[in-house]
């Protein structure tokens, strides 16, 4: 039968239904259940029938049918649980100690949380407030045949769920801690990525639909806590582009989530320290030999301590000079998200493991980029274990340079109110008080800055990647690829590619290159003043006096 006539048809009958599954209920709730029930078996009877000669006998055969199976259900269930009508819940809200206390009762508001947004609100409005499914079509701007569906629904589900022991999974009982929440790319005015996640639960309902895509009931379920708090979670999520929404009402995370384990960590370890030799054996000579006469008038090193600027230098040179593959970026992958962050958010899973090497000592962050709209300047830092600041990227300010830069000028005088200028800038270690005078404890060099890091006179100058070298990093690159890409679900794959490319150039690199050189006496150690100010690099017009 075609869906036309079928759907005539049941227009026709849709009310006398009705009256006859109020005759049997005497409930109006039942009987808008098990109408609901006829009429879909009807409805899906038809559109497989090719002809019909009795229709009216035919309907109220099925009618007849699924009534016998409502009553059996019904006799089934009703020792072991109450229906949502049996359990009369009052409008006032005024509920009786007894009632409260029930077990079913609070099995039955577990439940409700877990229906869809709309499908609860209907059974709230209907049977807490007690409104006419019609009111609720109009309140809702729904058809009535649409509300009727859900509460159908909505009741199935129900009742489901009051038979069924629900499944929490692992991190129901020990959930999963991020650390290391952060962002390669530009933060918004909210912050980055530690900022929208800084919540246990937040955490666990990204990790719990990173490797594969969820809803947000099997998300509840799986951490064993109320859809209502996921629901509200997962929207903030989606809308700042750490989740994305994909088919069947599914989310799936859009956070680099690293999982380490100890045979991984301890592999990429080896696999660092190795490189990092090369580069130290390979690279770093062409460096010393570069920077041996640097010019004095040009570039500023606090206490004109050669050991000091190549401190600096080795880390800024190896990030910027030694990328292999210069047609691979990382900026497809970024999120615009909606506080004006542009950035790829990532994240590890805390873990117990017991490394035979201490990890702090190659956290790293940066490169940290600062430029001027004020003021002829940029900056470049990289925040190591080697250097003594606090606040990582958050505070890193634009305004430190620009006061800095009115220092170096002759702006920025020992006057009442420039006080907290100063104040600032000796918290920071960017001014030191060096044999009793202040000085600029940061190099700084005299360079165009109205070209990117990466153009001016300064980094054209170091010495590039060799061949030799290029060779040594896309063999580096394929190794870490290899190693990490088991850890990464699918949708994170082309991601893991990108991330392993030019690991040469990589943060994790240049602080192995710091230990091994300081190790072999190559770089000395820093004093406490230079750990303040080390791995920063100031262009701007003029040099301190």
């Amino acid at each position: 039968m075609d869906k036309r006539t079928a759907d005539k048809i049941i227009t026709e009958y849709t009310g006398k239904l009705f009256g006859f599954a109020l005759s049997k209920t005497r409930n109006i709730s039942e009987a808008e259940d098990l109408a609901s029930r006829i009429v879909l078996e009807v409805y899906s009877s038809l559109l497989k029938r090719e002809s019909i000669g009795n229709i009216n006998g035919y309907i109220y055969s099925i009618a007849h049918n699924v009534y016998a199976r409502y009553t059996g259900e019904a006799k089934a269930n009703r020792s072991a649980l109450l229906s949502l009508d049996e359990l009369n819940i009052p409008t006032d809200y005024n509920f009786t100690d007894e009632l409260i206390r029930s077990e079913t009762y609070r099995l039955l508001r577990r439940e409700i949380a877990y229906l869809s947004k709309i499908q609860r609100e209907i059974v709230v409005l209907h049977y807490y407030e007690k409104m006419k499914l019609s009111d609720i079509a109009e309140k809702l701007s729904l058809p009535l045949g649409t509300v009727k569906w859900h509460l159908f629904e909505a009741k199935n589900n129900l009742k489901e769920g009051l038979n069924c022991m629900r499944k929490v999974s692992d991190l129901g009982v020990n959930p999963i801690r991020f650390t290391s929440m952060g962002h390669c790319g530009m933060p918004g005015k909210l912050g980055d990525t530690g900022y929208f996640l800084k919540r246990r639960l937040t955490q666990n309902i990204a990790y719990e639909a990173y490797h594969e895509p969820k809803s947000i009931r099997e998300i509840a379920e799986a951490l064993g806590v109320s859809p209502l708090f996921v629901e509200e979670e997962v929207a903030v999520l989606e809308e700042y582009g750490f989740m994305d929404k994909v088919s069947g009402d599914k989310y799936l995370t859009n956070i680099y989530i690293t999982e380490p384990t100890k045979e991984i960590l301890e592999k990429e370890h080896q696999l660092y320290n190795r490189y990092a030799g090369l580069v130290c054996e390979k690279y770093v000579p062409l460096l010393f030999e570069a920077m041996k006469d640097y010019d004095r008038s040009e570039i500023y090193v606090p206490q004109d301590d050669f050991n000091f600027l190549m401190w600096s230098v080795i880390t800024y040179a190896c990030g910027y000079k030694l990328i292999a593959n210069r047609d691979f970026s990382l900026e497809s992958f970024s999120v615009k998200r909606k506080d004006g962050g542009d950035y790829i958010a990532f994240a590890t899973v805390e873990t117990d493991i017991k490394l035979s090497y201490d990890s702090a000592k190659y956290s790293v962050c940066g490169n940290m980029t600062r430029g001027s709209f004020k003021y002829p300047l940029m900056a470049w830092q990289l925040d190591t274990y080697y250097d003594s600041r606090k606040g990582r990227w958050m505070d890193n300010l634009t305004s430190d340079y620009e006061w800095l830069y009115e220092f170096i000028t002759g702006v920025l005088k020992k006057e009442e109110s420039q006080v907290e200028k100063y104040q600032r800038l000796f918290e920071k270690g960017y001014l030191a008080d060096i044999n009793g005078k202040d000085m600029v404890n940061v190099v700084v060099i005299k360079d165009r800055t109205d070209v990117w890091l990466e153009e001016n006179d300064f980094t054209r100058g170091l010495p590039g990647i060799t061949d030799e070298l290029k060779a040594i990093s896309d063999e580096f690159d394929h190794e870490m690829y290899e190693l990490q890409k088991v850890t990464y679900p699918s949708h994170m794959q082309k991601l893991c590619k990108a991330w392993t490319t030019n690991c040469l150039s990589g943060a994790g690199m240049r602080t192995r290159v710091l230990e091994q050189l300081q190790e072999k006496g190559i770089l000395k150690p820093l004093t406490d003043i230079q750990k303040r100010g080390v791995n920063t690099l100031m262009f701007c017009d003029a040099l301190p006096g």
